[in-house]
């Protein structure tokens, strides 16, 4: 009984590190998909494809933990809160990882770099993910409610850029200019990462409810 306690506790403190962790590689691999579209860093993007397989046994050996501690540890308040909280946003940003792989891939196969003006709206809303993604983890690690309410502030920006990719794009299309080829590639990118803000959004969610037990505005169960 008190080695089984022994290692509750252990997964219990270690669910931190495994967010953080977790969300770390997400950052890195946003980032990297910038470089991939900006630059034209082609090893960048393979840096992502080939680590998915990797984060995703790590997404799913936390997840599995997760589902463990609440099915046979039966953990109770604040306890219940950090796993239930870590495994829904550990969920989230493996969607965001995801959606950071289909981009890598998209990178190598079609020139997204084209015209640059395009380019830069995508890498800015790349550098935008990676920062909303960075603050929603801050605020999961330290409880900072203000951090994660930022995130919410920041999706306008994010809405914004997506708006501008979608309204340029068109433009150029009718105007009978490159990049017709590769225009459903473009848009579809600009919606990964208009997307990734929604579950950046998500993770900021479950940050207030670890901190607060407050979700959305509403304490869980009422």
């Amino acid at each position: 009984m008190v080695t089984t306690r022994s290692a509750y506790i252990k997964q219990i403190d270690q669910l931190d590190g495994h967010v953080s962790v977790i969300g770390q590689a997400v950052v890195e691999d946003i980032r990297n998909t910038a470089l991939a579209i900006g630059q034209g860093n082609r090893a960048a993007a393979q840096e992502v494809a080939d680590g998915h397989d990797a984060f995703e046994r790590l997404h799913r050996n936390v997840e599995d933990t997760c589902m463990s501690l609440m099915l046979l540890q039966q953990p109770m308040a604040s306890d219940l809160r950090l796993v239930t909280a870590s495994f829904r946003a550990i969920s989230d940003l493996a969607r965001i990882d995801e959606m950071a792989y289909e981009t890598a891939l998209l990178s190598m196969e079609v020139d997204l770099g084209t015209p640059k003006e395009v380019a830069d709206l995508l890498v800015a809303m790349a550098d935008n993910a990676a920062k909303m993604v960075m603050q929603a983890v801050e605020s999961f690690g330290s409880g900072d409610v203000s951090v994660a309410e930022n995130v919410f502030v920041e999706d306008d920006t994010m809405d914004n850029l997506y708006e501008q990719v979608r309204t340029r794009v068109v433009d150029l299309l009718k105007a009978g200019e490159e990049p017709a080829s590769v225009a459903p590639e473009i848009l579809s990118v600009a919606k990964y990462y208009e997307r990734m803000g929604d579950h950046a959004q998500s993770v900021s969610d479950w940050s207030i409810f670890r901190a607060t037990g407050s979700y959305r505005g509403r304490t869980m169960g009422e």
